[in-house]
């Protein structure tokens, strides 16, 4: 639907959908956490339709949702916010790292974030030999079980991590309140060794190692990742893989800030 400007200046044809998803993105950035009938009360549309225009920022990455009901900011504003001097965000900084580890070690290579339990793949470079892990680019996957999720999750803090995985557990994951137990043991690991570990968790035959990317304020906002076919899965491979990963995200790093 379009409409005319509405502030008494000459007419311009807009789309109030797209106006109403900016405006939301506006009152995020302003207040931090919005809820369904917040969001409503300032549009001037019904709660159904505040809830998807949310639901919708929140599949972007714009948006997150812990077990509470209200909404915050999403790992895609750090996007828009860094690299702006160079006139790109998260995905145009990171992709050159990604195609240099990728050209030191011919493995697919992943730029990841996180919204909420979620981890979503931004971007993809291929390998170039032919047993290799394809374009994963839009994937998502939960993100307790994939490498570049898990590294995003330890970097939160305790109670982040308790609104996102409650103690008593999230029957929705199959995780109960012992699942949750190991699941903060691993990202304590994780926190502590740098890198995290997926070996055939959500695709069999496939295992990923990851790091992690922090933006200007020091938080891990996203991850980068390199996914190997079980067959060249090794305990020297991995440590190969870290010290390129580890070289690769203090670069990026260091551009970021």
């Amino acid at each position: 639907m379009s409409s005319p400007e509405r502030n008494g200046g000459p007419e311009v044809a807009y789309l109030e959908s797209v106006d109403n998803a900016l405006r939301l993105l506006v009152l995020l950035a302003r207040q931090g956490d919005v809820g369904v009938t917040a969001a409503a009360s300032e549009l001037g549309v019904a709660p159904s339709t505040a809830h998807r225009l949310l639901s919708t920022l929140r599949y972007r990455g714009f948006a997150v949702q812990g077990s509470g009901r209200g909404y915050q900011p999403g790992p895609a504003f750090a996007s828009l916010s860094v690299g702006e001097s160079r006139g790109g965000g998260l995905e145009a900084v990171v992709l050159p790292h990604l195609e240099r580890i990728r050209e030191q070690l011919d493995e697919t290579c992943h730029l990841m974030v996180c919204s909420g339990r979620e981890a979503r793949i931004l971007a993809t470079v291929e390998a170039r030999q032919p047993l290799r892990v394809g374009s994963r680019t839009g994937a998502v996957f939960p993100a307790h079980l994939v490498s570049g999720g898990v590294v995003v999750l330890a970097g939160l803090g305790a109670a982040e991590l308790d609104e996102l995985y409650p103690p008593e557990g999230v029957p929705e994951l199959d995780l109960d309140a012992a699942g949750v137990k190991r699941l903060h043991r691993e990202l304590r690991t994780i926190h502590q060794r740098g890198y995290g570990l997926n070996v055939g968790r959500t695709e069999r035959g496939i295992a990923g190692i990851a790091t992690a990317l922090r933006g200007a304020d020091g938080r891990v906002v996203a991850a980068m990742s390199v996914s190997v076919p079980t067959i060249r899965y090794s305990a020297a491979r991995v440590r190969e893989i870290v010290r390129v990963l580890h070289l690769a995200t203090d670069a990026a790093n260091a551009e970021l800030r």
